[in-house]
């Protein structure tokens, strides 16, 4: 009997002590929200501008009829500098989570070019102009993104149209233009300001070849070697 008493004094003492500190349950913590990263995965559209800077190269070269004395070649190199701008389009796959391959085209005008003149006794005896009048680009890149911020190389096909004006005792001797292929290869980087628009910048090595641009027909050759770098500003808009 005095068992039973005990068992429910302890009862009731547990019920009363329950009933005044009721147990309450915590909601489990929400975990922390994760930060989307930027894909690069799309279409896009884009304007640019920027400098170039090099050297024209030509070599003249002279055939003797009877071959004495033998064969004769100058080579002349000029500096040349000049702008460019024009539009890009191109397609970015982004893949292995950080990896980005793309292809890219582009076309733009440029003054690119060199002048020389020679006078004597103020006379104006040679004077001789070269300029490359558009510069387009076919190109793969492939970089490595850090969120919005994408490094990267690129290269492939480049091809324009160069033009060369001389003129000799006021005699125009050659007015010639060549519409030209060649390569070119760089690197740049991008980032991305919004999702839809990004802006970077871009160094490239181009390469337009050696060409014969002239022939007198009496042994007489010219040719000229185009080769400059660009470095150039661009803005994107992504889709």
């Amino acid at each position: 009997m005095k068992t039973t008493f005990l068992a429910a004094a302890l009862l009731l003492t547990a019920g009363q002590a329950l009933a005044a500190d009721p147990v309450v349950y915590e909601p489990a913590p929400v975990p922390p929200a994760v930060a989307e990263t930027y894909d690069w995965t799309g279409p896009y559209i884009g304007v640019f501008g920027g400098l170039a800077v090099g050297d024209m190269e030509y070599v003249a070269r002279q055939i003797f009829a009877d071959g004495n004395p033998p064969p004769q070649e100058t080579d002349l190199d000029i500096s040349a500098s000049g702008f460019l701008g024009g539009v890009q389009a191109g397609y970015d796959w982004q893949f292995a989570e950080r990896w980005v391959i793309g292809a890219v085209a582009d076309i733009a005008v440029t003054n690119y070019g060199a002048s020389v003149t020679a006078s004597i006794n103020g006379t104006e005896v040679f004077d001789g102009e070269s300029q490359v009048k558009y510069l387009g680009t076919v190109r793969a890149r492939l970089g490595h993104a850090w969120d919005r911020t994408l490094v990267y190389a690129h290269g492939g096909l480049a091809y324009g149209k160069t033009e060369l004006d001389v003129t000799v005792g006021g005699v125009n001797v050659i007015n010639e233009s060549q519409t030209r292929t060649g390569w070119t290869a760089g690197a740049g980087f991008e980032f991305a300001v919004t999702e839809k628009l990004s802006l970077g910048s871009e160094y490239a090595y181009v390469d337009l070849g050696s060409k014969q641009i002239f022939d007198n027909g009496e042994g007489l050759t010219l040719r000229d070697d185009v080769a400059f770098h660009t470095l150039k500003a661009f803005v994107n808009y992504r889709f």
